[in-house]
């Protein structure tokens, strides 16, 4: 770890310093595998949050959606927004009430966001993105008509924290309580890249 460059924005001050999440090149590679991300968006008098597709790479989150719908006009203006993935791997259960929890991995993001409509640029983050869902790269170019209709924003994270809880990592009750005796049940596979089967990255599905 200590040849590992950690990012100026990863802040990960918290009151419960136990669930820290602080293994930067496994935080990276849960950022990379995992398919769906949270936005909170300001809006009024509610804040606005929907679920999007997303590719993290250099410190952004690349996210797109109609340029005609709520999400890219709340976006132009106002650019800060929240990002958040999270992964529930099991619930935890033990004979008293109060210790029925999970075992989670959760990023929380606050990011500036950069958006633009030029017919070029959406079409070049796109192709970004694709490297994540499309690697094998089976597909036709991105013709003019769907570019035209999208609004694309790279989210500049400005600061991150992370936190998880794993039984496996001595992670079991807050300092100075006693160890819950928990039972555990694990979640069916996240929606994650690795979760998919070979054939989902097959490069010759579409062949003659």
């Amino acid at each position: 770890m200590s040849d590992v460059k950690i990012p100026d924005y990863f802040d990960n001050r918290m009151r419960r310093e136990d669930l820290a999440w602080n293994d930067w090149p496994a935080i990276s590679k849960f950022l990379a595998d995992q398919m769906v991300c949270r936005v909170a968006i300001h809006d009024q008098p509610f804040p606005y949050v929907l679920g999007q597709s997303y590719r993290f790479v250099d410190g952004r989150f690349l996210v797109h959606c109609s340029r005609f719908g709520k999400m890219a006009d709340l976006i132009r203006r106002n650019p800060n927004v929240t990002i958040e993935v999270d992964h529930l791997v099991a619930l935890l259960k033990a004979p008293k009430g109060q210790n029925t929890s999970f075992e989670y991995y959760s990023v929380l993001a606050r990011c500036v966001v950069e958006w633009s409509e030029e017919l070029e640029v959406v079409r070049a983050q796109q192709y970004e993105v694709l490297e994540k869902y499309r690697p094998e790269k089976d597909y036709t170019p991105i013709d003019d008509f769907a570019p035209a209709q999208i609004t694309v924003f790279k989210c500049k994270v400005v600061q991150m924290s992370a936190k998880k809880r794993i039984l496996a990592d001595g992670q079991y009750s807050p300092p100075g309580q006693p160890q819950a005796p928990y039972l555990r049940y694990p979640f069916p596979p996240p929606a994650a890249v690795s979760s998919l089967p070979p054939e989902a990255f097959n490069p010759n599905r579409f062949s003659p």
